[in-house]
């Protein structure tokens, strides 16, 4: 009687653990099937769209001799090629997108490419001598990647500089950057702010955003 009340226990404890580490492992496919099934590919598409556009970059910069037409074709090959800038201008412009009209966002668009390329163009030499290295990947959602990582001057003469870039990953699209942050601070939150600011001095007008950014190409 005894060793069959024995037997009992140890076939109820048995039955309890292996019910606690069945309940264990379930827990573990549920956590697991929250994970979008592409946040690997996702990941591996940002990393290498940001390994590739720094690859251009070293080599725009390895056969750069000045020459601003050339200058300007490479840069607006980088950013049509890497930046999605349909939806940096949708984002810059806040609530005000809605509003406009195509042409505006057309034309907004457009400008604010132009703008771009311009500002950069002007300040592609600060680049030479700069390295980039990765330091984290991490899916944010299933259709968004922020990678974060580091610039630093070869030579040591600047300090080094934490850039995070925010990079859109539709199933249907490549990659692309869609805002950058430096010292975590936001380039696109940024320029959404004034945006928004020069939109509300001129009585909520979208087209006064584009006549702002067409005097400032005029300068550049």
């Amino acid at each position: 009687m005894i060793h069959s009340c024995k037997q009992e226990n140890l076939l109820y404890r048995t039955f309890l653990s292996s019910r606690y580490w069945f309940s264990i492992v379930f827990l573990l496919i549920l956590l697991l099937g929250n994970i979008p099934a592409q946040s690997s590919t996702q990941v591996e598409s940002a990393n290498q769209l940001i390994n590739n556009m720094i690859k251009d970059v070293e080599s725009y910069l390895d056969s750069d001799s000045g020459d601003i037409n050339k200058r300007t074709a490479n840069i607006t090959k980088l950013l049509d090629n890497h930046f999605d800038l349909p939806g940096i201008a949708r984002f810059s412009a806040g609530p005000y997108w809605r509003a406009a009209t195509k042409g505006e966002r057309i034309t907004y668009t457009l400008t604010m490419r132009d703008v771009l390329i311009g500002t950069i163009v002007r300040n592609f030499d600060q680049l030479a001598g700069l390295s980039f290295t990765i330091t984290s990947s991490q899916a944010k959602g299933d259709k968004m990647v922020l990678v974060r990582g580091t610039f630093e001057d070869k030579m040591g003469n600047r300090s080094p500089i934490s850039v995070g870039w925010r990079i859109t990953t539709p199933n249907s699209s490549p990659a692309k950057v869609l805002d950058v942050e430096i010292e975590n601070i936001s380039m696109l939150v940024t320029q959404k702010q004034e945006n928004i600011a020069i939109i509300r001095k001129n009585a909520g007008r979208f087209a006064a955003l584009i006549e702002t950014m067409k005097k400032r190409q005029k300068t550049q």
